[in-house]
């Protein structure tokens, strides 16, 4: 869905909440720690989101979403990192892609790269250079490779079950 509106309404807003809630989630309990960090399956739900209802939606569930759950699972510090690099790569994510495979691939190829590289620079700031390459760039990495090859589907096989909004 597009939004062509100058205001989000109220069916991008129950979107937002309940995409922001899954988010929180599937980032919650479903979620494997690893140093400074965890791999979790909100990235699955950011980029399902993007692709079923735009920038908007993706960016603002994202990132309320994940730094939300940061903030529950004791990684406050984290939430305001979060907030803008899980936006930005929703936002980026929903306003790139259309209903092709292709233009998944390079909404993809534009928006991981804002988490991955965020957070390799927050991990940077807070435990050192070698931290953030060594830890923090491998786990980005296949979270983004992992959160793509499940949203994909999952949104190809939803798109015609939605109506359209608006």
């Amino acid at each position: 869905m597009e939004i062509k509106k100058e205001f989000i309404g109220p069916e991008e807003i129950g979107l937002i909440a309940a995409f922001a809630a899954a988010v929180a989630v599937g980032t919650i309990f479903v979620n494997i720690p690893v140093g400074l960090g965890y791999l979790n399956f909100g990235e699955i739900i950011i980029y399902t989101a993007a692709f079923l209802f735009g920038g908007i939606v993706g960016g603002l569930a994202g990132g309320i979403g994940a730094a939300a759950a940061d903030i529950i699972l004791g990684w406050a510090y984290y939430a305001p990192i979060t907030l803008i690099v899980k936006g930005l790569e929703g936002f980026v994510v929903g306003k790139v892609s259309g209903e092709s495979l292709k233009s998944k691939g390079i909404a993809l190829a534009l928006g991981a790269p804002i988490m991955i590289i965020g957070y390799t620079i927050a991990r940077a700031y807070f435990e050192g250079i070698p931290a953030a390459i060594f830890q923090e760039l491998p786990i980005d990495i296949v979270q983004a490779a992992v959160g793509a090859a499940i949203a994909i589907p999952i949104s190809k096989a939803v798109q015609s079950k939605i109506p359209e909004l608006g």
